[in-house]
């Protein structure tokens, strides 16, 4: 994933060192995010070539450590991934002025903002949705989440990044502007 050039936004006319520090936290991120994506694909590859549920859903239930490891790092590589989605669309929402810095944080409503921004797609948004509702559950209701939860989440993030990193890197390059009036948050 090449890092994107980033032009001028919006809120470097207000806040020149708010913007670079924004700035340098998006490039942060970005410059981390592949060995993350990498690490998490690896991950799954250990339950068979094409992420295989039932191998997942027995170790997911596995007694042995060395099995429940693994399905810990598949939980943990999506948590990163959300975590770095979640953080990549506040900054840059705050950047295009779209966020107040001290707005409170709602990966929920930042992805339907980035949508009605015409930055996301809504079939991206709805997948980005889904995986947020899904890692939220793992995250903070881990005694019931489910194999197959924790499983649709890392098929979710793994097939959504490069998406959203394709629209959030065109978004930069575009000076975090995209679409017109996009109505309240």
């Amino acid at each position: 994933m090449s890092r994107p050039n980033q032009l001028a936004a919006p809120l470097e006319a207000t806040d020149r060192a708010r913007a670079r520090a924004l700035k340098s936290k998006v490039r942060d991120r970005v410059s981390d995010v592949r060995r993350h994506l990498l690490a998490l694909r690896t991950a799954m590859a250990e339950f068979g070539e094409d992420f295989d549920l039932g191998v997942f859903r027995a170790a997911y239930a596995s007694e042995d450590p060395v099995e429940l490891n693994h399905v810990k790092a598949v939980e943990r590589g999506v948590d990163q991934l959300y975590n770095y989605i979640a953080e990549l669309s506040a900054f840059g929402l705050e950047l295009a002025e779209l966020r107040g810095r001290r707005d409170e944080t709602n990966a929920r409503l930042d992805l339907e903002t980035l949508r009605r921004a015409h930055v996301l797609s809504g079939e991206l948004t709805s997948r980005l949705q889904r995986l947020r509702e899904l890692r939220r559950l793992f995250a903070h209701e881990y005694a019931t989440a489910t194999a197959e939860q924790v499983h649709e989440s890392a098929l979710l993030v793994a097939g959504s990044f490069p998406a959203f990193y394709e629209a959030y890197r065109e978004w930069i390059e575009l000076g975090f502007r995209r679409g017109e009036a996009i109505g309240p948050r």
